[in-house]
């Protein structure tokens, strides 16, 4: 299956609200879903926000039939910040079997797993390996602390409000944001793959005008052509993959 080039337009820079407004887009767990995450760039840029910095929080590739290309889209939108997910480490160090099976829960999702890591080239493992497990910044006069899952690791998730600060995380494939004292935990939710019983791409968009705040953006998408890709292309658990994506949830 063929799909068309991502081509981004030119854009206008985002309007800012007073001297100290910033301004972060906030992107996790595409998952190799090419035209979910081809949807909320073009959403990104109708609201103005292309040129705003960019934070992806990891786990760009499997459980999707686009590894390759998503990571050469995610790539081409050169996010200031990032993490590395566990996703994205099983395709960049040859994660052994026993241990895809462990977390899949599935042979056969270590054969999609062992699929993706074959689609993707030497280049992209090292991309996707090169991204630190956690990672600190400052914005508008912020401090940003951002993981996949939790700093502990990037397979459990993250408990907000355990200290203070302002942090972002994904993994758990559903959205929220939620102030507590001394800051605000900003979980984007997937763009790939959500799990909230909305099939819709999701992501956040945080503001830094003295105080810090988030809001978490919905985008429908092409699901039929995630679901003909996953036939096309003969993807290993792809059926079981596709019928959790259409319902964005395991049950």
């Amino acid at each position: 299956m063929r799909r068309k080039a991502y081509i981004p337009a030119v854009f206008r820079p985002t309007p800012r609200v007073g001297p100290l407004m910033e301004k972060l887009v906030i992107l996790s767990d595409i998952h190799a879903n090419l035209p979910a995450l081809e949807a909320v760039a073009a959403d990104v840029a109708r609201r103005g926000l292309a040129s705003a910095p960019l934070c992806f929080l990891g786990d760009a590739v499997n459980l999707g039939p686009f590894p390759a290309e998503t990571v050469q889209l995610i790539r081409g939108l050169k996010p200031a910040f990032r993490v590395r997910g566990n996703h994205d480490r099983y395709a960049a160090e040859a994660t052994p079997r026993q241990e895809l099976e462990r977390y899949l829960h599935s042979p056969e999702g270590a054969d999609h797993a062992l699929w993706t890591a074959a689609a993707l080239t030497a280049e992209d493992k090292r991309w996707l390996g090169s991204a630190p497990a956690a990672a600190s910044f400052r914005l508008g006069g912020a401090e940003f602390t951002c993981f996949h899952a939790s700093p502990e690791s990037d397979e459990v998730p993250f408990k907000p409000g355990s200290a203070p600060g302002n942090f972002l995380c994904g993994h758990i494939h559903s959205p929220y944001s939620l102030a507590f004292p001394g800051g605000l935990a900003v979980n984007p939710g997937s763009v790939g793959g959500p799990l909230d019983g909305n099939t819709a791409a999701a992501y956040a968009v945080v503001s830094v005008n003295g105080a810090v705040s988030a809001e978490i953006f919905r985008v429908p998408y092409d699901l039929d052509a995630f679901s003909e890709a996953m036939t096309a292309r003969r993807v290993p658990w792809g059926a079981a993959v596709t019928a959790v994506v259409r319902k964005a949830s395991f049950k």
